[in-house]
């Protein structure tokens, strides 16, 4: 008979995790870049949102010779597994994080202004056909850690609405000692590990989505998939789409001219300093079923350098998704 670990057993493994994953290195919530945003900012267009996010992310970034790498203490990881804690994460309708709350996994990470380019005839609805502009936040779950786990936010604006956000990675157990940010495709769906802990983890992690309005089906399966209906539900320009069709899976897959030495001992936010704007991050394709093929939507293009920040560490925020994908 095969082993199924109780409930309660998947809670002890994701603690588990969560301990071998982080080392303790400060303990108090930190000094957070204050906010800027007028009372009105969910009114602005995509253009104007952009601007503003944007010059504060620019406003006071680190130096390149001294950037920040401590990580949040044990106290601050074991939110991760608070319900309560992380319901915020999912329906905080805002562009900046809540006060008194900061990242405790992808801590530090760089921004730069993005463009979303649909540059085929979409069969898909609201952002997947639009496109749009905004911020992508490309960042490691850990800083200074053997393995490497990539991922990056991408935070699509909307004219008079609020922003669309995506989450990609490529596998939440990381690529090991690769350390090449760009070898690898991201996903918004992150089913496919091996790990026993790293389920243990996703399943220990689905208090939030409980929480969440609606019943069961319609929220998210787990926190290794989070749905793309939202996405799919508005353009950029604000319009609300009546008949949504959105895709199961989407795919960044990255640029291979701009990648590095697997092997570097740099830090990712001086390598990602060096891109230039104008540059393809990513061409973007996207699934309507499980088992579909892909379909090219176009690219995911570079509007400026990337800047690493106070402001997109502490404050800059990418809701995650709320709504679970149907057929």
């Amino acid at each position: 008979m095969s082993y199924v670990p109780s409930s309660s057993t998947m809670s002890i493994m994701g603690r588990v995790l969560l301990r071998k994953i982080f080392q303790p290195t400060f303990l108090t919530v930190p000094s957070r870049s204050s906010s800027s945003l007028p009372p009105d900012y969910q009114d602005l267009t995509a253009d104007e949102k952009q601007r503003l996010l944007w010059k504060n992310v620019v406003s006071n970034p680190y130096s390149l010779s001294n950037l920040p790498t401590n990580q949040p203490s044990a106290l601050w990881v074991t939110q991760l597994l608070n319900p309560i804690y992380d319901r915020p994460s999912f329906v905080t309708e805002s562009d900046e994080m809540p006060e008194g709350r900061v990242k405790i996994i992808h801590t530090y990470g760089s921004v730069a202004k993005v463009e979303l380019r649909i540059t085929q005839n979409s069969s898909f609805t609201g952002i997947f056909r639009s496109g749009g502009i905004g911020l992508a936040r490309l960042s490691l779950a850990r800083q200074n850690d053997a393995n490497f786990i990539p991922a990056m936010a991408l935070k699509v604006l909307v004219d008079g609405r609020r922003s669309q956000n995506f989450h990609v990675m490529n596998a939440l157990q990381g690529q090991g000692l690769d350390r090449n940010f760009f070898s690898k495709d991201f996903y918004n769906v992150v089913d496919d590990t091996n790990s026993f802990a790293v389920n243990a983890f996703i399943k220990s992690s689905s208090g939030p989505i409980a929480l969440l309005p609606g019943s069961r089906q319609d929220k998210p399966e787990d926190l290794g998939n989070l749905g793309l209906v939202e996405e799919a539900a508005v353009t950029s320009e604000g319009a609300v789409v009546e008949n949504i069709l959105a895709p199961y899976k989407v795919t960044f897959v990255p640029n291979g001219s701009i990648g590095w030495d697997p092997h570097t001992k740099e830090d990712l936010r001086v390598h990602l300093d060096r891109i230039p704007e104008g540059t393809v991050l990513y061409t973007v394709c996207a699934r309507r079923t499980r088992t579909s093929h892909d379909e090219l939507l176009g690219e995911l293009v570079l509007q400026s350098k990337f800047v690493a920040s106070p402001y997109g560490d502490e404050v800059l925020f990418f809701q995650h998704a709320s709504k679970r994908w149907h057929p």
